[in-house]
């Protein structure tokens, strides 16, 4: 399934950029291998949830550049062995070519937005935002009728307004919808074998993929 979207007119991007983008491994070192040894991309993009060292320490098999927040379920050690590989992306905002990415991680999400907001007054906007928790009332229903997104982050995407917001932890609702100009996805847990490639560039296009 894939879903394209019109390109904003602030943004001008010159060629399509394929994305990677991963979540909720909780230690399934095997299918994070899998999928960067056989898909192609220019970037990955990871929202969180490693829960194992080893895992964090297998992103150094990407063919590409590599960015990654923790995720709630993260101890001090991902976080540690993540800022030791130099992709850590907590309370940071970097540029991966002319995209502006910025990151909340989920280990420390009170830490991680008071760094955030700092390094947002030298920026007018960010492309793409990373957060391991989905806006309240997006992706985030975790069973029907229980919606466990954070209005933190609802209020923070509404702020920045991102071309793109990538995000995971709510394992129940992977997929991708269009609020406004925003295009949200849910990767879905790579435990269980989801992840989804992005192609960024005039449009953003959307393909769900699952491990089988």
């Amino acid at each position: 399934m894939t879903m394209t979207v019109e390109r904003a007119k602030r943004v001008g991007v010159e060629r399509v950029i394929r994305v990677l983008h991963v979540s909720d491994i909780h230690c399934a070192t095997e299918k994070l291998v899998r999928v960067l040894d056989s898909e192609d991309y220019d970037l990955v993009l990871a929202t969180g949830d490693f829960e194992c060292i080893d895992t964090a320490e297998a992103l150094t098999r990407a063919k590409a550049d590599v960015y990654a927040i923790t995720g709630n379920m993260d101890n001090a050690g991902v976080y540690r062995k993540l800022k030791s590989l130099g992709i850590l992306l907590d309370g940071r905002i970097t540029f991966f070519e002319d995209i502006i990415i910025g990151g909340l991680g989920g280990l420390d999400f009170k830490g991680s937005m008071e760094k955030f907001r700092k390094e947002l007054s030298d920026f007018k906007t960010i492309n793409v935002l990373m957060t391991h928790h989905p806006p309240a009332g997006v992706l985030d229903e975790a069973k029907p009728g229980l919606h466990i997104g954070l209005p933190e982050v609802k209020d923070i995407v509404e702020r920045v307004k991102p071309r793109l917001h990538l995000f995971g932890h709510v394992h129940e609702t992977p997929g991708h919808t269009v609020r406004g100009s925003i295009v949200h996805v849910n990767a879905g847990p790579l435990e269980k074998g989801y992840y989804a490639i992005i192609t960024y560039s005039g449009n953003i296009t959307v393909y769900k993929r699952r491990l089988t």
